[in-house]
């Protein structure tokens, strides 16, 4: 080897070399190793000195591209991290996010209990957010199912929805009727009463309440106060009479709110507060306390669910993507609620398959659907 070949022999060996140069001298190696091929001349161990600088130079590559990709990794992750999360000890925009799902289902889905959601950050620029879905019957939580909400940045995709079990019927079949809509429930409600007579007595039911006409939330409360019964939601009217001529009501469906308040992160208070340091940093320890509430304070139920409708009237597009009918127009619902006041077409309830017989002498319920039955779990 001639001292020129073995100065390049050296820098590539040292991976000092560009991307142009070890081209070339690859080249001449190949060449090289080809002559001496041919000529027959004894040159194993040149050969074996070129091949292995090439192996260790293809490998030092390989490694830095490892190291290079590693590094990469970290930053996305670090970046990912500080984006959804921030610094602030103030709700963080995961938090915000997740929230577009919590309450756009406590609001349209009257099993949404008002749990939080599971959220994951990823790599690059994603955050999944999960959430358990529910049925309530007599007192027993059934999980039936999960949703999976994916975001690129702040982008939120269409929900992913796994069943845990077959749904006998269209889950998304109507199932209450608004007194001043055109949809026929007659023959419908007799074959739910016709079902719940045939219930044997130690079975509990969860029933969707059609009323005869237009309530307001109290009279809902009134209704129920002496009965064995508990009220899970309350659907509310957001359409005037000629909303309803081309049966918008059906097509939007219904939106409502739990007999518990909406809670959002500034309706709690801060308690009290300790910080215990160590040697390895400081624990601290909060205790909060939410807005109180006794079942029937109208007032609280009227303001948080406004105040939820106000927070989604800013993630709209957000909101329509979790509910499989056509876009709510929130913003006309807020103002239309502003107007003319929270009122009821209906509500549901849970408990003992008798006592929601019971109702159908009244004159004020106008249909009935019944949507879970279960084994009797009652103890009030």
């Amino acid at each position: 080897m001639n001292d020129d070949f073995k100065r390049k022999l050296e820098l590539y060996d040292k991976d000092e070399m560009t991307s142009e140069e070890k081209k070339e001298f690859e080249k001449e190696m190949d060449a090289r190793e080809e002559q001496w091929m041919k000529s027959g001349l004894d040159k194993t161990k040149q050969r074996k000195i070129l091949r292995a600088s090439k192996w260790k130079a293809r490998i030092g590559t390989a490694l830095s591209a490892l190291a290079f990709l590693f590094l990469i990794l970290i930053i996305a992750s670090f970046v990912t991290n500080f984006y959804y999360y921030g610094i602030s000890d103030t709700e963080n925009r995961a938090q915000k996010l997740s929230n577009i799902i919590q309450y756009g289902t406590l609001i349209t889905d009257p099993y949404g209990v008002g749990r939080a959601n599971n959220q994951e950050v990823g790599t690059f620029f994603t955050m999944n957010v999960t959430k358990d879905l529910k049925k309530i019957v007599g007192k027993e939580e059934l999980t039936v199912g999960e949703m999976k909400v994916n975001f690129f940045f702040s982008k939120m995709g269409f929900p992913e929805i796994r069943k845990f079990k077959e749904v006998k019927d269209n889950e998304y079949q109507l199932k209450f009727n608004h007194p001043d809509s055109n949809y026929e429930y007659a023959v419908h409600t007799i074959q739910e009463w016709n079902r719940l007579e045939m219930l044997p007595e130690g079975t509990v039911a969860t029933a969707f309440i059609s009323f005869d006409k237009i309530v307001p939330t109290q009279e809902v409360f009134e209704r129920f106060e002496n009965r064995d019964l508990d009220i899970l939601w309350f659907p509310v009217d957001v359409y005037s009479k000629e909303g309803l001529e081309a049966d918008v009501f059906s097509l939007e469906g219904p939106i409502g709110f739990p007999n518990n308040p909406i809670l959002h992160p500034d309706d709690w208070t801060l308690e009290s507060r300790t910080e215990e340091r160590s040697f390895f940093g400081s624990q601290v320890s909060e205790t909060h306390s939410a807005i109180p509430y006794e079942e029937g304070d109208v007032e609280i139920l009227h303001n948080q669910f406004m105040k939820t409708l106000r927070f989604l009237e800013h993630h709209e597009s957000e909101f329509d993507k979790l509910r499989p009918y056509s876009p709510m127009k929130l913003n006309e619902k807020v103002k239309f609620l502003e107007s003319n006041g929270i009122n009821h077409y209906g509500v549901v309830i849970t408990g003992p398959s008798k006592e929601i017989l019971a109702l159908k002498d009244e004159e004020w319920v106008e249909s009935l659907h019944i949507d879970e039955v279960a084994l009797w779990n009652w103890n009030n």
